[in-house]
């Protein structure tokens, strides 16, 4: 079942078009991908798609309503929560305080069950509930950032390049994580810097180009195009990527 459908959008910054008339689609419980190199638009259709960018053209439904012309706070209660690039947390509160803020649109009994669940997923977050946030790691703060926005019991998730700035090690554990949300059921819509990562755990993925989606497929598909791999995975076509999968389709 389609949860995502994007048609046509265009948005940008006061005279400066960004986005120029993305088209792509995200089933519901899958993680889809999208790279492209610096300037592309990513964060943009991210920020669109979130409410945080008035679009100037094209339309994007969420599970069937057409929401682009929703504020923000409106698409986080339809279930639509983005983890931003910088992962943006409440520094000067604790690590429990942050997690209560992110089920603020909520009036359930559950939320402390879920506050649980979320220090169950991420460790290093139980045993730090009570530390300012300010004072985690970087890859703590993107586990609380993360588990934040899971406070909200979102329908989609999107996270906006989560392994920047981070060791190795951590990245790893943030790809893990990641992988066990998609096992739990979770959809994700991924803008990830480490191309050759976020396709191989993506379900599929997209290439922005210019504002324009280049060109889409399976994770597998796009690992193995040799473009992608001159591109956005720094090797040469014919080398190596890993199984080969039927190919995906080139928009332009």
């Amino acid at each position: 079942m389609t949860i995502l459908q994007v048609d046509g959008l265009y948005a940008g910054y006061g005279q400066i078009r960004v986005l120029r008339g993305v088209e792509l689609a995200i089933e519901r419980g899958e993680i889809v991908a999208l790279i492209g190199a610096n300037g592309a638009g990513k964060t943009t259709l991210l920020k669109t798609i979130s409410g945080l960018v008035r679009p100037t053209g094209g339309r994007i439904f969420f599970e069937g309503r057409d929401i682009v012309r929703l504020p923000a706070h409106r698409t986080v209660e339809m279930g639509i929560c983005q983890v931003a690039e910088g992962r943006a947390i409440l520094k000067r509160m604790t690590v429990l305080e942050n997690l209560k803020m992110g089920a603020h649109t909520r009036r359930d009994a559950e939320i402390d069950a879920d506050i649980g669940r979320m220090l169950q997923k991420f460790p290093a977050l139980g045993e730090r509930r009570a530390q300012l946030a300010g004072t985690l790691s970087g890859g703590e703060q993107q586990m609380l950032a993360i588990g934040r926005a899971l406070m909200g019991r979102p329908s989609l998730l999107l996270l906006d390049e989560p392994s920047l700035g981070l060791a190795p090690m951590i990245v790893t554990q943030i790809f893990r994580t990641l992988r066990d949300l998609r096992e739990e059921g979770n959809t994700i819509f991924l803008v990830e810097q480490n191309a050759r990562r976020a396709l191989q755990l993506a379900d599929r993925g997209y290439v922005l180009e210019r504002g324009l989606i280049a060109l889409e497929g399976s994770g597998g598909e796009l690992l193995n195009d040799p473009g992608v791999q001159r591109t956005y995975l720094g090797k040469q076509a014919g080398e190596e990527t890993g199984p080969t999968r039927d190919r995906g389709t080139r928009l332009s």
